[in-house]
């Protein structure tokens, strides 16, 4: 029998030390949910938790993205649909004056509504904005009888892709924004991406680019003269006014669109229809190539809802890969409450039954001093 060193004592202390270290752990887990809490619980597990939790967080990053996407959508569906409304407005007053039963004094009053609605547009074209940010490409006041696409504001910003909304050879400019609808950049976005245009084309993986058309009276009405490489031009230049096409003995400078009210009235209706105008142009106007009027808004709204229909899968799809990457990382990082608590008793027990072990390896050695009797 051996008294200076108590073996027995030792390994049971031993088995104590384990135990509570085992139980603290237990514990750290029952109380934060985490079965990995630091790099030591499980060095691989983490690095996969760390990257699935980074795809998690970019998709509800992502979602937020979309919903701003929409909600820019929603404000130029609003305002087109009013710009609907008043070409709608204008296209009777135009039939209205065709008829020949009013005076030149009533189709004065009917110019006059309709230069209120033709200057309308262009407000409403000019004010609609999403964030500060101005939504419709519009042009210089100064200079409305310029080529669009060098007569725009200065704070537009504005491109003229070869796929825009209405085709390669539209006259139009328009604005352009780059959503992030996708949680990562990939390679092939970078690839997409146009330096010159700043915007993203088709084969972008996370980005989209969306164009918003110009949707002002440039826009709306655009015609051109006759004869082939005269500058482009409007249905009135900086001096003149939408309303004398309801007066037929208003100046040679209107001539171009007929010799009478009624052709100059014509040529409104068809514009305001999308149609090629019969007075006063060569080629390359009307539904075509440049749609104008009420067609052209027809044409952006229809741009619109279809983009509108394509974020709503992408917010679903959204929403199923954040539920399935969610639940990847949970296999991997949460705790199992029934595996935890299970061990958390077994090493209760053991707490308790190897305290009562060490207290006895402690009493062992007293049995030395009944030899000394």
């Amino acid at each position: 029998m051996r008294i200076n060193h108590n073996i027995s004592s030792l390994t049971t202390q031993g088995a104590i030390f384990r135990i509570n270290r085992e139980m603290s752990k237990s514990l750290e887990k029952l109380s934060t949910g985490l079965r990995i809490n630091r790099a030591s619980d499980d060095a691989a597990g983490l690095g996969v938790s760390e990257n699935l939790r980074t795809q998690v967080r970019g998709i509800g990053q992502a979602m937020k993205n979309t919903q701003d996407f929409v909600s820019l959508l929603q404000i130029a569906e609003g305002a087109l649909n009013e710009m609907s409304d008043i070409m709608q407005r204008m296209r009777e007053l135009v039939v209205q004056a065709k008829n020949d039963t009013y005076t030149q004094t009533e189709r004065n009053y009917m110019g006059d509504e309709f230069l209120a609605l033709f200057d309308e547009l262009d407000r409403i074209s000019r004010v609609t904005n999403f964030n500060g940010m101005r939504l419709f490409a519009t042009r210089e006041t100064t200079q409305p009888d310029t080529d669009p696409k060098t007569a725009l504001d200065a704070g537009d910003i504005w491109d003229d892709p070869a796929d825009g909304v209405f085709g390669a050879n539209d006259n139009g400019a328009a604005t352009h924004f780059n959503m992030m609808v996708g949680q990562n950049y990939s390679d092939n976005d970078a690839a997409a991406y146009n330096g010159a245009l700043s915007s993203f084309d088709k084969t972008a993986e996370n980005l989209v680019t969306i164009q918003l058309g110009q949707m002002d009276t440039n826009g709306l009405f655009f015609t051109e003269a006759n004869g082939g490489g005269v500058a482009r031009t409007f249905l009135v230049g900086p001096t003149g006014a939408i309303n004398a096409f309801f007066n037929s003995g208003v100046g040679p400078s209107l001539n171009r669109w007929g010799p009478t009210v009624q052709t100059k009235l014509q040529t409104l209706l068809e514009l305001i229809d999308g149609e090629q105008p019969s007075y006063g142009l060569a080629t390359d106007i009307g539904s075509g190539t440049n749609a104008t009027g009420i067609e052209r808004v027809s044409k952006m709204r229809a741009y619109i809802g279809a983009m509108v229909n394509r974020l709503e899968h992408n917010m679903n799809n959204l929403i199923e890969a954040e539920a399935t990457q969610q639940s990847a990382e949970s296999l991997i990082r949460d705790v199992d409450f029934a595996v935890e608590t299970s061990n958390f008793t077994k090493n209760t027990i053991l707490t308790q039954t190897a305290t009562s072990m060490l207290a006895q390896a402690n009493v062992n050695p007293m049995s030395v001093l009944s030899l000394l009797q």
